[in-house]
């Protein structure tokens, strides 16, 4: 069953009004694919991200750069050596529409490119986005990336591998929940916490097939004044019930945070919803996350997320681990500028598990328990670049 179209809207554009200026909005799509010829079967994402629309329409300003503002009389200062060129620019501060698109796991590869934003082209039904051949609609993706080596070395940013990835998909989300709103003016929507993809992807040449059963998707969306930093985020509609050794149809959970000083999350177990954030069911609780390097058994080294939320009736408490080896870094412009960037590591291989547990007095009893399989995990931190 699909979600309803009020859940639908939250889909919608939202930079208006002073968000237009200092904000971001992004969309994005995870999903699985096969490889009919090997049976090789691979994580694929696409991002849809646009920032301060209204600052640098005609160009993609990626990161702030200087301006020089000149006129005759700073010229004639110049020649007679009473001029300082740092009072003769104005900073311009990052703005840009981007598509990203990768495979991840083994051997990940991640493309991005800028595009302006006059470029970002929302259709008249408000609902879907053109960006030069990509295509972002409620119930389909359409387009295709290419990143050729001569391309990094004219434009190194933003970060991104070189390659080609095409994709013609058609999804239905399954179930969302409602978007956290946070004090900060940033707002996270699941809006797709188990989604179903079909169609085909290419990447490098290389078809893959995308079947609704098999695709095991995830879509969201996030916007506002800026990126939350620290930043976590871990969600997988994958899991296996430890209590009964059968997988959990209709089942997922995804946590982002920080929002306020606290991770957000919505997990469903079966026909059992439990959302913890502002504005969901579950509104006074507490989390603690961390996100750390280890040695693993094989002694590869391992990114290790723990995120634990608390409230007076629950307990959600998630542990995934992933090889570190199978992770990309992306990289996202600070909507004020100053030389600042959300540097975000991240893959879709991370295995552990979820537990709920629900709180009787002094005693804590289990009543959920699964594996996770191939969760989408991600930690960011805010890092300032070298002008």
């Amino acid at each position: 069953m699909s979600v309803s179209k009020k859940a639908l809207r939250r889909n919608e554009y939202k930079l208006k009004g002073s968000l237009r200026k200092c904000g971001f909005d992004r969309w994005r799509y995870v999903f699985n694919a096969v490889n009919p010829a090997s049976g090789d079967e691979r994580n694929f994402f696409i991002e849809l991200s646009i920032l301060n629309p209204a600052v640098s329409p005609q160009d993609a300003v990626v990161y702030e750069s200087q301006v020089e503002k000149m006129d005759d009389s700073d010229l004639q200062a110049a020649l007679s050596g009473n001029f300082d060129p740092q009072e003769h620019y104005e900073q311009v501060v990052p703005s840009y529409c981007c598509v990203r698109a990768g495979i991840l796991g083994r051997r990940p590869r991640a493309l991005a490119k800028c595009f302006p934003c006059d470029d970002f082209i929302l259709q008249k039904n408000g609902a879907d986005v053109q960006v030069g051949e990509c295509l972002f609609s409620y119930s389909e993706l359409s387009g295709s990336l290419t990143v050729t080596k001569t391309d990094l070395v004219k434009n190194p940013q933003p970060k991104s591998d070189d390659g080609r990835m095409a994709w013609n998909l058609k999804y239905e989300r399954v179930f969302d929940t409602k978007p956290v709103i946070s004090k900060n003016n940033i707002s996270w929507s699941a809006t797709g916490i188990y989604t179903e993809f079909s169609g085909t992807v290419k990447f490098d040449g290389v078809e893959y097939i995308v079947s609704p059963e098999s695709s095991f998707g995830y879509t969201d969306k996030i916007w506002g004044s800026d990126f939350p930093f620290p930043f976590v985020h871990i969600s997988c509609p994958r899991l296996t019930s430890v209590f009964t050794g059968r997988p959990m149809p209709n089942s997922g959970f995804a946590v982002e945070g920080e929002f306020d000083g606290n991770c957000a999350s919505s997990a469903k177990f079966l026909d059992d919803e439990y959302s913890f954030g502002r504005g969901k069911k579950i509104k006074k609780f507490t989390s603690i996350w961390s996100c750390v390097r280890t040695p693993s058994n094989s002694g590869r080294e391992e990114l290790h997320w723990s995120v634990s939320l608390n409230s007076k009736k629950y307990i959600l408490d998630i542990d995934v681990f992933c090889d570190v080896s199978e992770l990309i870094v992306k990289e996202y412009s600070m909507t004020h500028g100053h030389g600042d960037v959300l540097r975000v590591l991240g893959g879709a291989s991370a295995m552990g598990e979820i537990r709920l547990y629900r709180q009787r007095h002094k005693t804590l009893e289990l009543i959920q328990h699964a594996k996770i399989s191939k969760a989408f995990a991600e930690y960011g931190e805010k890092d300032t670049l070298e002008n």
